[in-house]
Protein backbone atom coordinates (compact mmCIF):
# COMPACT_ATOMS: atom_id res chain seq x y z
CA UNK A 1 0.00 0.00 0.00
CA UNK A 2 1.06 3.73 -1.14
CA UNK A 3 1.24 6.46 1.35
CA UNK A 4 -1.57 8.80 1.40
CA UNK A 5 -2.49 12.02 2.10
CA UNK A 6 -5.86 13.09 4.01
CA UNK A 7 -7.55 16.73 5.22
CA UNK A 8 -9.41 16.67 8.66
CA UNK A 9 -11.57 19.55 9.72
CA UNK A 10 -12.20 20.00 13.29
CA UNK A 11 -15.44 21.99 12.78
CA UNK A 12 -16.43 24.87 14.48
CA UNK A 13 -18.40 22.79 17.00
CA UNK A 14 -15.15 20.72 18.01
CA UNK A 15 -13.14 23.73 18.43
CA UNK A 16 -15.79 24.91 20.67
CA UNK A 17 -15.70 22.14 22.59
CA UNK A 18 -11.67 21.83 22.76
CA UNK A 19 -11.46 18.43 21.29
CA UNK A 20 -8.78 19.78 19.07
CA UNK A 21 -6.31 18.09 20.73
CA UNK A 22 -8.14 15.06 21.62
CA UNK A 23 -7.96 14.38 17.75
CA UNK A 24 -4.44 15.28 17.28
CA UNK A 25 -3.49 12.54 19.98
CA UNK A 26 -5.41 9.78 18.74
CA UNK A 27 -4.02 10.77 14.87
CA UNK A 28 -0.76 10.58 16.10
CA UNK A 29 -1.47 7.67 18.66
CA UNK A 30 -2.19 5.99 15.68
CA UNK A 31 1.52 6.56 14.22
CA UNK A 32 -0.26 8.81 11.23
CA UNK A 33 2.48 12.19 10.58
CA UNK A 34 0.99 15.48 10.87
CA UNK A 35 2.18 17.68 7.86
CA UNK A 36 0.32 21.12 8.21
CA UNK A 37 -1.80 22.51 10.45
CA UNK A 38 -3.91 26.19 10.87
CA UNK A 39 -6.80 27.58 12.04
CA UNK A 40 -9.30 28.85 9.37
CA UNK A 41 -12.47 31.20 9.28
CA UNK A 42 -13.99 29.62 6.53
CA UNK A 43 -15.43 31.46 3.27
CA UNK A 44 -18.32 30.96 1.68
CA UNK A 45 -16.20 30.37 -1.84
CA UNK A 46 -14.27 27.93 0.09
CA UNK A 47 -17.28 26.35 1.73
CA UNK A 48 -18.55 26.09 -2.21
CA UNK A 49 -15.87 24.72 -3.65
CA UNK A 50 -15.49 22.11 -0.57
CA UNK A 51 -19.27 20.85 -0.65
CA UNK A 52 -19.66 21.44 -4.55
CA UNK A 53 -22.46 18.04 -4.62
CA UNK A 54 -24.46 20.01 -1.82
CA UNK A 55 -23.96 23.53 -3.44
CA UNK A 56 -28.17 22.84 -4.38
CA UNK A 57 -29.18 20.94 -1.87
CA UNK A 58 -31.82 22.02 0.56
CA UNK A 59 -29.54 22.13 4.06
CA UNK A 60 -26.95 24.22 2.36
CA UNK A 61 -27.43 27.12 3.75
CA UNK A 62 -27.78 25.73 7.14
CA UNK A 63 -24.22 23.66 6.65
CA UNK A 64 -22.25 26.97 5.63
CA UNK A 65 -23.81 29.27 8.31
CA UNK A 66 -22.80 25.95 10.78
CA UNK A 67 -19.14 25.91 9.07
CA UNK A 68 -18.91 29.89 9.78
CA UNK A 69 -20.26 29.07 13.47
CA UNK A 70 -16.70 30.06 14.22
CA UNK A 71 -12.89 28.45 13.46
CA UNK A 72 -12.14 25.31 11.85
CA UNK A 73 -8.99 23.95 12.28
CA UNK A 74 -7.59 22.12 9.31
CA UNK A 75 -5.15 19.19 9.54
CA UNK A 76 -2.99 17.52 6.64
CA UNK A 77 -2.16 14.11 7.60
CA UNK A 78 -0.25 11.61 6.09
CA UNK A 79 0.61 7.39 6.49
CA UNK A 80 -0.56 4.00 5.06
CA UNK A 81 -4.03 3.30 4.29
CA UNK A 82 -4.96 6.83 6.06
CA UNK A 83 -7.89 8.07 4.41
CA UNK A 84 -10.00 5.00 5.09
CA UNK A 85 -8.50 4.46 8.60
CA UNK A 86 -9.47 7.68 9.92
CA UNK A 87 -12.81 8.44 7.77
CA UNK A 88 -13.89 5.09 9.93
CA UNK A 89 -11.99 6.97 13.22
CA UNK A 90 -14.41 9.77 12.43
CA UNK A 91 -17.60 7.63 12.73
CA UNK A 92 -21.25 7.96 11.27
CA UNK A 93 -22.00 11.00 9.34
CA UNK A 94 -24.72 11.64 12.43
CA UNK A 95 -23.72 11.79 16.10
CA UNK A 96 -26.00 10.06 16.95
CA UNK A 97 -25.42 7.36 15.16
CA UNK A 98 -21.83 7.13 15.45
CA UNK A 99 -20.13 3.88 17.61
CA UNK A 100 -18.74 4.91 20.71
CA UNK A 101 -14.91 5.27 20.26
CA UNK A 102 -15.20 7.17 17.71
CA UNK A 103 -14.81 11.04 17.15
CA UNK A 104 -18.32 11.49 16.82
CA UNK A 105 -19.41 8.91 18.79
CA UNK A 106 -17.63 10.41 21.42
CA UNK A 107 -17.60 14.44 21.18
CA UNK A 108 -20.69 14.47 18.73
CA UNK A 109 -24.35 14.88 19.92
CA UNK A 110 -27.53 16.13 18.35
CA UNK A 111 -29.14 19.68 18.94
CA UNK A 112 -32.28 21.28 19.45
CA UNK A 113 -32.53 22.71 16.37
CA UNK A 114 -32.19 20.03 13.84
CA UNK A 115 -28.67 21.08 12.15
CA UNK A 116 -26.55 18.55 11.67
CA UNK A 117 -22.91 19.65 13.93
CA UNK A 118 -20.86 16.71 13.50
CA UNK A 119 -17.50 17.78 15.03
CA UNK A 120 -15.29 16.53 12.54
CA UNK A 121 -14.47 16.37 8.54
CA UNK A 122 -12.36 13.76 6.70
CA UNK A 123 -11.93 12.94 3.18
CA UNK A 124 -12.98 9.45 2.07
CA UNK A 125 -11.15 9.40 -0.86
CA UNK A 126 -7.31 9.60 -1.70
CA UNK A 127 -8.25 11.48 -4.89
CA UNK A 128 -11.17 13.96 -2.63
CA UNK A 129 -8.09 13.93 0.21
CA UNK A 130 -6.01 16.04 -2.63
CA UNK A 131 -8.89 17.88 -4.35
CA UNK A 132 -10.10 19.05 -0.44
CA UNK A 133 -6.51 19.70 0.30
CA UNK A 134 -5.97 22.20 -2.68
CA UNK A 135 -8.97 24.01 -1.22
CA UNK A 136 -7.72 24.44 2.26
CA UNK A 137 -4.33 24.00 1.78
CA UNK A 138 -3.36 25.78 -1.27
CA UNK A 139 0.58 25.99 -0.25
CA UNK A 140 0.80 21.70 0.72
CA UNK A 141 -0.20 21.08 -3.47
CA UNK A 142 2.45 18.93 -5.56
CA UNK A 143 4.13 18.37 -2.39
Amino acid sequence: MAEERTLILVKPDGVKGQHIGDIITRIEHKGYKIEALKVINATLAQLKEHYHDKVDAPFFPELTSYMQEGPIVGIVASGTNIVSILHRMAGATNPGQADWGTVRGDYGREWPDGNLRNVIHTSDSPSEAEREIAIWFPEEVNK
